[in-house]
């Protein structure tokens, strides 16, 4: 009997002293304090996908340096480099990083460039009050009845018919064949979506899929998926992942034979391609682009911000999206008046559209948490990236 008490004793001593760390912990590190707002990130930071998370970072922190010189939102600066949390490109790690950011962090807002990590986070993020920013293209990402999404990219049903057009035009312009397709098909959420509704457009205008294969984005060898698809003889293959990996089907398949003619996703920046590549075995390769491609002043004027800062880096298209998506929440934030209440954040949110000189172009944010955000296509041509808005 006395040991069953000294059992419950210590358990209760325990659990108590559990909560006692969780709490002081929490108050060490809280998501707002009356200086700070802390943001979290759930991204890939190392790896074969890590530079697609470390340029998002980097560009949230060239506004971030940006805004907190001018004195941050309300007289708080925002902080963002405490609390990242590498979840590998992986759906797992990424529910391990969102719990720690909310729970522990408190963190109002949580960004994330997949829909690999975004569908995940959707599970509890309104049950442990935080909103989730994520360039999720899936359509079904703002589809889930989720009060606190914020998709900001292209959603690939809105965008789907005009981006093939153009696509399908410039193709025809250098004199590629466009009447089949295979199609590299990445194992996640965004991959199933984006080619049903690639696959819709495509059949639309009566040509022809001629064979699918499934890849990993964290796998390296693509010989056995590439071989089956070559057999079909396709005019243009259709990638639809990050640069990495996407740079290494590019590759396995020239080595296969493939003289054919590569379009890729919004997943890759085509800049990336050329730094992983040689010029002649990506020249003629499509990327699906944003006004990114067309060079604009906003984007000229955020590149000169990016190098100054990352000891002359060039950007990529990620860490332009990471610089607008923070500059639209630190609106929305000095519009809700508020740090802490993610409900109250995104009633905002938006408000924040009425900011000018933007990159992307991205307006009109619904109720579900979609935006219009225009997209174009890009052309990689000895060692750049050519911009095609016709």
């Amino acid at each position: 009997m006395r040991l069953q008490k000294l059992k419950s004793l210590l358990a209760a001593l325990g659990s108590g002293l559990l909560l006692a760390a969780t709490t002081a912990a929490q108050a060490a590190d809280p998501g707002v304090s009356d200086s700070t707002i802390t943001l979290g990130m759930s991204a890939p930071f190392t790896g074969p996908n890590g530079a697609y998370g470390k340029e998002m970072r980097e560009g949230a922190l060239a506004y971030f340096a940006q805004l907190n010189a001018a004195g941050g939102v309300g007289g708080k600066k925002i902080e963002l480099e405490p609390v990242v949390c590498d979840d590998e490109f992986k759906s797992d790690k990424s529910v391990t990083c969102g719990r720690r950011l909310a729970s522990i962090n408190r963190v109002p807002m949580i960004m994330t460039p997949a829909s690999l990590s975004a569908f995940p986070l959707m599970g509890f993020n309104e049950k442990m009050g935080f909103l989730l920013m994520a360039t999720s293209q899936s359509p079904s990402f703002t589809e889930k009845g989720n009060k606190l999404v914020v998709r900001f990219i292209n959603n690939a049903d809105r965008t789907m018919d005009g981006w093939l057009t153009l696509t399908l035009k410039q193709l025809e312009r250098s004199g590629v064949q466009t009447k089949s397709v295979a199609i590299m098909e990445v194992n996640t959420q965004l991959g199933k979506e984006w080619v049903q509704a690639f696959e819709r457009e495509w059949t639309k205008r009566k040509r022809e899929i001629v064979g699918k294969a499934s890849y990993d984005a964290n796998e390296t060898d693509f010989y056995p998926q590439l071989t089956s698809l070559l057999n079909k003889k396709p005019d243009v293959i259709l990638l639809t992942t990050v640069d990495e990996p996407s740079s290494l089907v590019i590759k396995q398949a020239r080595q296969l034979g493939f003289k054919g003619t590569f379009v890729n996703s919004a997943a890759s920046s085509g800049e990336r391609l050329l730094e992983l590549l040689p010029p002649e075995m990506v020249n003629g390769t499509l990327v699906e682009l944003a006004s990114w491609a067309l060079n604009t002043p906003p984007k000229q004027e955020f590149e000169r911000k990016y190098r100054a800062k990352f000891n002359n880096e060039t950007p990529h298209l990620i860490a332009g999206v990471g610089y607008e998506g923070v500059r639209l929440f630190a609106r929305a934030l000095e519009k809700a008046g508020s740090g802490s209440d993610a409900v109250k954040i995104r009633q905002a949110f938006p408000g924040a559209y009425d900011i000018t000189n933007t990159i992307f172009k991205m307006s009109n944010l619904d109720e579900k948490g979609d935006i219009d955000f225009p997209m174009y296509v890009g052309v990689l041509k000895d060692g750049k990236v050519l911009g095609i808005s016709e």
